[in-house]
């Protein structure tokens, strides 16, 4: 079903001449019409990384090189055309000889297939270039130092890219046979002659190859059965083939702004961790999902979620199909994490839940700032490298097909709360709340209960949640008896109190006396002894003994909420307090 949905894709987009994949251009190669070189091209228009160039469909060799070496036609790399070794690992002259030798024979490669070429096509712009390459033209340019052997070039005569010209694509196709066997095509459903290798690879899945990596592949005795070999395994017609690689690598890699350098986020795709997702529909829309979840802005979070659907039209472009399809790679092949279909509409109250469910307050007090998969995921970990791929994939689960979040999600946010000592992150040697992880915490308890989490909530049923507001409240009485201090009660006691405050709050509350008494005598300060009456009425008779791992997560919310009101107050009162001295000085 997945391949049939890509090749429903690619048939939408303008196909490419048959034989032909987008590859990325470094250089072209301009010549006259008598085959003399007039320069070389090296700045284009697209971006590649680092690098400029042009993306154009250009002739693939078929199979796919591997170890054997392939030629593609008039468009290859430097050590095809022009015979540029490619540096060697390493540094000794065997080495530098054996390079020398193996570019040498792609070379001799390519002028076979060209000359080949221009037999069978003797049109100008063929024959030009088979006498440049024929008359020193490829030594002569590799002596200049302007072409490293990891450029892709092209051919330009008198102004027309000869690649793109019909005589050279028609060549080009009437090469490329298929197997003479007939076999049912696992996505037409007809009977065919069926390719035996993948015509080219997937660019764009991350932790795959640079070249690429295949989707389909079998290059393993263990892996044949029935004496198919390679791809026959999965038998797919050359025609569906060629439209697989060249919708999927368009899905991958189209750019979201062609004039601007591929980042995580394109057009198609989304690149989260060792993961992309890959989501489209039926019908071309211009729904963006991934600008909701890769950085989403407070103000388009707001808007989408205040629009209700509206009108015949946008009715009928929500039932269009979308399809939503997530991958990694494990060394040359591509692992397929899932694959869901649902409808547009569908996709949208999902995301709309996934939103209402993550909301929280801020922590200073302030509007909630959403986030994207990418930061809610990297939460749960030390280091972003530390994340495998399934965690972003239960996000995006969650975002775009509904599902529950999983339970492990509620344990790996609690593993990283003990380890920080308390919902927080460290960026620069500094702690700070983490809204992130808290929005997690709190959209896996509200899935089974109907009242908002998103603030405080003085009368909540559940004493773990009072027990994390008395630790927060402890803490905000300690510093205020006795200023900044190295170590306060959370630094020391969250894990503790978290899994155990039968053991530990009643110590903690027992020692909070003291500063009670100094708050008293010293400035007259009675909030302390309130507010700690309050949550320990709101707690009970007796702390509980021990949480559980839903309880744990109860205890995180209530702290995290109950130092977002005390900030939020603390704020409220400095800017009546400016408010107060501006009004003294204007009557002054």
């Amino acid at each position: 079903m997945i391949l049939k949905r890509i090749v429903e894709f690619a048939e939408r987009q303008n196909p490419p001449p048959k034989g032909y994949q987008q590859r990325f251009i470094t250089k072209i190669i301009q010549l006259d019409a008598q085959g003399s070189l007039l320069g070389v091209l090296h700045e284009g228009p697209d971006h590649q990384g680092k690098r400029t160039g042009w993306k154009r469909w250009v002739p693939q060799e078929s199979p796919a090189r591997t170890s054997k070496p392939v030629a593609r036609l008039i468009a290859d790399n430097a050590q095809y055309v022009l015979g540029i070794p490619k540096p060697p690992k390493q540094n000794t002259p065997e080495e530098f000889r054996k390079a020398e030798a193996n570019a040498a024979d792609r070379h001799q490669l390519w002028l076979e297939l060209l000359s080949e070429c221009a037999e069978a096509v003797p049109i100008p712009e063929v024959l030009a270039i088979h006498r440049w390459a024929t008359t020193g033209g490829p030594s002569a340019l590799r002596s200049k130092g302007v072409v490293d052997a990891e450029d892709e070039l092209l051919f330009e005569v008198g102004g027309k890219v000869v690649t793109d010209l019909p005589e050279v694509q028609e060549f080009w196709a009437s090469l490329r046979t298929e197997d003479s066997s007939q076999r049912m095509c696992l996505v037409t459903g007809r009977l065919v002659s069926v390719k035996d290798r993948m015509p080219a690879p997937i660019k764009g899945v991350p932790g795959g190859q640079p070249t690429g990596t295949f989707l389909i592949a079998v290059n393993f005795a263990a892996g044949e059965s029935y004496g198919l070999e390679a791809s026959l395994n999965s038998p797919i017609s050359e025609d569906a083939a060629e439209k697989i690689c060249n919708g999927l690598n368009h899905l991958l890699n189209a750019p979201l702004d062609p004039s601007a350098p591929a980042g995580r986020r394109r057009k198609h795709a989304l690149v989260v961790g060792p993961t992309v997702f890959v989501v489209w529909t039926k019908k071309e829309s211009d729904f963006d999902f991934f600008a909701y979840l890769d950085e989403p802005s407070e103000e388009d979070v707001k808007k989408f979620l205040s629009q209700p659907l509206a009108g015949t039209q946008s009715k009928l472009a929500d039932e269009d199909a979308c399809y939503v399809l997530s991958l990694s790679a494990n060394v040359a092949r591509i692992v397929v994490r899932d694959y869901q279909e649902l409808t547009l509409g569908k996709a949208k109250q999902n995301m709309a839940r996934w939103f209402q469910g993550l909301e929280v307050v801020g922590p200073d007090g302030g509007d909630w700032k959403p986030a994207g998969v990418f930061r809610l995921a990297a939460s749960l970990y030390r280091e972003t490298r530390d994340m495998p791929a399934h965690v972003p994939a239960w996000l995006v689960r969650t975002a775009l097909l509904g599902d529950p979040l999983p339970p492990a999600i509620l344990t790996l946010a609690l593993k990283r709360n003990l380890a920080m000592q308390g919902p927080f992150s460290e960026f620069n040697g500094r702690k700070y709340l983490s809204t992130e992880r808290i929005a997690l915490i709190k959209f896996a308890l509200q899935q089974t209960e109907d009242r908002t989490l998103k603030s405080l909530v003085n009368d909540h049923p559940e004493p773990a949640y009072h027990c994390g507001r008395l630790l927060a409240v402890l803490e905000q009485i300690q510093r205020a008896a006795l200023g900044d201090i190295n170590a306060t009660v959370v630094d020391r006691y969250y894990g503790a109190a978290c899994a155990s405050p039968g053991t530990i709050l009643g110590n903690l509350v027992n020692d909070a006396q003291a500063h009670l008494s100094k708050l008293r005598k010293e400035k007259g300060d009675y909030w302390a002894q309130t507010k700690l009456a309050d949550i320990l009425t709101a707690i009970g008779e007796s702390f509980p003994l021990t949480l559980t791992l839903r309880e744990q997560g109860y205890f995180a919310l209530g702290f995290y909420h109950q130092k977002a009101e005390d900030m939020k107050a603390a704020k409220d009162r400095k800017e009546k307090s400016t408010s107060n001295e501006d009004s003294q000085k204007e009557q002054a």
